[in-house]
């Protein structure tokens, strides 16, 4: 009896990228993508760099407990997530308006071009309630300091920013020493960067090392025992 099948999915200008052991793939919309992979809902695990579960007024819980875990170094990494009422907003000066508004801070224009992903996100959710049980927010800082982890298992940052050459290089040397280089670099020749970076890649297979340690029992939630926002979404981050 073979295991559920794990996906890690990673959102990039071009759309969504999806790794998997058995190569990385591009679509422009999520729900295209997980229809593509012969996703079996309720089954299969996949985890994705994407908010899932919107507060309704101040932070998510699951941000600020991920910021702590990634200490000095990569905290900033971790965006805080907008309230669900700024993450419908028509536009950024709006957003800000009534995140403020709902007891959180101001909205980035870093964070407030995700919005249309964390929407996409959040309506696939609610029509199709089966992919509840599928789908796991993860954040690749996590999944690569899990990676990192010392020989004690302790959590170890990167130590560089991902879009450094250090950077870059520490997080593909372990994605190469896990997966192979082979699917990383037949996917770059059909691809260009300005559409998928290699970040992004990188990311999805941090996401992918996510799932695989959530199909095995063997990861983390935090927090432990997650909220569930007002349309049931649990508003936690695994890895």
């Amino acid at each position: 009896m073979t295991g559920p099948r794990c996906i890690g999915i990673d959102g990039c200008p071009a759309g969504w990228v999806a790794a998997t052991p058995e190569g990385v793939f591009l679509e422009r919309q999520l729900s295209d993508l997980l229809c593509s992979g012969g996703l079996i809902p309720g089954s299969d695990i996949v985890a994705i760099d994407m908010p899932i579960g919107l507060a309704r007024a101040g932070r998510r819980e699951c941000d600020v407990l991920a910021r702590q875990e990634l200490g000095a170094a990569r905290r900033n990494s971790v965006f805080l997530t907008a309230t669900r009422g700024a993450v419908q907003a028509d536009s950024h000066t709006e957003a800000t308006r009534l995140n403020r508004a709902n007891n959180a801070k101001g909205v980035s224009a870093q964070a407030y071009h995700l919005f249309g992903k964390i929407r996409e996100v959040d309506e696939l959710l609610a029509v199709n309630p089966a992919l509840q049980t599928t789908l796991y927010e993860v954040h690749p800082e996590l999944a690569f300091a899990c990676w990192n982890a010392d020989a004690n298992g302790a959590l170890r940052p990167m130590p560089h920013p991902k879009k450094s050459g250090l950077g870059a290089y520490d997080r593909l040397r372990l994605v190469f020493k896990r997966y192979g280089r082979d699917h990383f670099e037949r996917f770059r020749q059909r691809h260009w960067s300005s559409h998928v970076a290699d970040d992004d890649i990188a990311d999805a297979y941090a996401a992918l090392f996510a799932a695989e340690r959530i199909a095995a029992g063997l990861h983390r939630a935090l927090p432990e025992h997650p909220p569930r926002d007002e349309r049931g979404l649990p508003m936690r981050i695994c890895f």
